[in-house]
């Protein structure tokens, strides 16, 4: 599985379990506010609690020293707060963004569940809702987490999506059961002190928020003992939400990935999750103060971050980014590690015949792909004259259209109208080319799968000559990633961007000494640099968005650009007409070795000579 796959199933995963976690956390605490309400307890304290678990007291007294300020306002920044990348809204958001990227590697149902969720989310008055309406947002938020669980069991293959979902799962969990454990300690604690005797009432929402109330006093005598409490939630091997079962699945779900061997790029991550597992088998929760069982809590959950970094860099996904306040919570990979654009492109092909055609034959490959970072939403094609359309799928995976017009026309157009989403890809300059990509990228396998985007073709051919000029300028390629870098910025720097200087048949050896030429051209010289040094890759036909004030040039007809194959993350997109990543602003119609397998129209036809027309249109759509 590709890595950007693999990084939008474990953040969907990762923030399902959020979502929950903090849903029924919250829910606690309103459910409390009822309950208590003439209580010592409900006040500055135990939204101190709620807010040390699911954010940051920091940002409590921000709330609370707000001129008109109200309850409410603590309620809603948790519950549907855009800027709180934790807030329950927030990571249903990010759960439904990802489930449409990784739609094919999950249920139906599972990705309808969610979307049905986001869709009530958007239908409310995010701004002006009260209270009750946030607990039945919550309500459906810990529903349709529930029943999404229930999907992934009951329908998903054992393959390595449900691995991938599983680990984000019980991670998540882990970290959460520990971060509540820590400040209900800390908490108990302060009371104590305080109040010189033992406070019960933490206890009882500590096992309310993980959901164990009933099954603790099933296995318990009805008695709300802190370090019975405590043995249940961290070392219980039955109990779904106890630390140890969390890591035993966690250890369980690795080994079902990595088909029961340890390989020299896993073997941190095992040592890692036997270090924290042995570290259970020899703590006794009874012997242990409440300083020691703070401190075992603290390791622990700093543990559980490091092994998420761990899996996030042996399997080559988006790392969460460290929160160093006082939570040390890895929650920070919300909406903003998610970048998506929408799209609407009208792409326009008028063709002018001198005299009147008898009869045509046309095939149109102007239908962008569906993949890992970009889906289709909608396309529709138009033609005129009339004619039904037939699509089937060409060797490199393109919508291939064709069309026959038997009629008399001296006039053709076609209109193709197509609405797409883009999802970032991954940033090659934070690729890190390690040495188990570097033995994959030397093994004969790998060469032998990508050898049609090895090979030079008419189009990409260059003289050794002119590779030798490219040797003493560029020197000698040590790593393929940071190469292909250096070749897009050479040919940036070398190259003028000409609509004049070349034609549709003009080739990479011609363009390279003639110094300029269209984006196809400038795109051939570059797959014929990156073939010669054994760097699979491939011609990108498609279209670019560009804003105002922007410098990217390439958006007056289709576009094309080249996509290096590095293993371990895939095809990644590099445009050197604009010396840039093809990031969520390149919209991906057809790949191939050159030009000619991409051609957006061919036909053949009875008729005179022709002219043809090109307009093409991209503009941003509100998500």
């Amino acid at each position: 599985m590709l890595s950007r796959v693999a990084n939008s199933l474990y953040w969907m995963s990762r923030n399902v379990e959020r979502a929950e976690n903090n849903a029924r956390i919250l829910d606690v605490q309103l459910l409390r506010m009822i309950e208590a309400s003439d209580e010592e307890l409900v006040g500055g304290s135990d939204w101190k609690l709620i807010y040390e678990i699911c954010a940051s007291t920091e940002t409590m007294e921000q709330i609370k020293s707000m001129p008109s300020y109200q309850e409410d306002q603590l309620v809603y920044y948790l519950a549907m707060e855009k800027s709180n990348f934790n807030s329950v809204a927030s990571c249903v958001r990010v759960v439904r963004e990802n489930a449409r990227i990784s739609r094919d590697h999950i249920p139906d149902d599972y990705w309808e569940a969610w979307n049905r969720c986001y869709l009530m989310l958007k239908e409310m008055d995010q701004q002006s809702c009260t209270v009750q309406e946030m607990r039945v947002f919550l309500e459906q938020v810990k529903l349709t987490s529930l029943i999404t669980q229930g999907i992934v069991e009951s329908s998903m293959p054992r393959g390595v999506p449900y691995q991938i979902i599983k680990i984000a799962k019980w991670l998540e969990r882990a970290e959460k059961t520990a971060r509540i454990l820590n400040v209900v300690c800390e908490r108990t604690r302060e009371r104590s002190v305080e109040t010189q005797s033992e406070d019960y009432y933490y206890w009882l929402a500590a096992l309310r928020m993980t959901n164990g109330y009933n099954a603790y006093l099933k296995m318990n005598p009805p008695q709300m003992k802190p370090k019975r409490v405590l043995a249940f939630l961290i070392a219980n091997t039955d109990f779904p939400r106890s630390i140890r079962y969390c890591l035993a699945h966690v250890r369980q779900a690795i080994d079902e990935l990595e088909g029961g061997k340890i390989s020299h790029y896993s073997w941190e991550l095992y040592a890692k999750l036997d270090q924290l597992q042995a570290e259970f088998k020899e703590i006794s929760i009874d012997e242990l103060s409440s300083d020691e069982i703070m401190d075992f809590l603290n390791d622990f959950q700093n543990g559980c971050n490091e092994v998420g970094h761990i899996f996030s860099k042996t399997y080559y996904l988006s790392d969460s980014e460290i929160n160093s306040v006082e939570s040390s919570q890895s929650q920070s990979m919300g909406a903003k590690g998610i970048t998506s654009m929408k799209y609407k492109v009208e792409h326009t092909n008028v063709f002018e015949y001198e005299t009147i055609v008898d009869q045509s034959m046309n095939s149109i490959r102007l239908k962008p792909r569906t993949d890992e970072c970009q889906r289709l939403l909608s396309y529709r094609a138009d033609i005129t004259p009339a004619s039904l359309t037939k699509e089937h799928i060409d060797i490199w995976g393109n919508h291939v259209e064709t069309f026959f017009i038997a009629e008399h026309h001296q006039h053709l157009e076609v209109k193709t109208t197509s609405i797409v989403s883009i999802q970032k890809s991954p940033f090659i300059h934070r690729i890190d080319y390690s040495p188990e990509m570097n033995a994959i990228f030397h093994s004969q396998l790998f060469g032998e799968h990508y050898l049609a985007f090895l090979s030079n073709t008419a189009y990409t051919y260059l003289t050794v000559e002119q590779m030798s000029q490219i040797d003493r300028e560029l020197g000698i390629m040590k790593n393929p990633v940071q190469y292909a870098i250096d070749v897009m910025e050479y040919i940036h720097q070398h190259f003028t961007y000409d609509g004049e200087s070349t034609t549709v048949d003009t080739k990479a050896e011609e363009s390279f000494n003639l110094r300029k030429g269209v984006c196809q051209d400038i795109t051939h010289v570059m797959l014929g640099i990156l073939r010669c040094k054994h760097i699979p890759a491939r011609y990108v036909s498609g279209y670019l968005y560009v804003g105002e004030n922007s410098a990217l040039v390439g958006d007056a007809a289709s576009h094309a650009w080249v996509e290096v194959m590095v293993p371990g993350i895939g095809w990644v997109g590099l445009d050197p007409t604009n010396n840039v990543e093809a990031l969520e602003s390149h919209i991906r119609v057809g790949v191939g070795r050159d030009y000619n397998d991409v051609s957006p129209v061919q036909g053949v036809y009875r008729g005179g000579s022709q002219s043809l027309d090109v307009k093409v249109s991209v503009s941003l759509m509100d998500q």
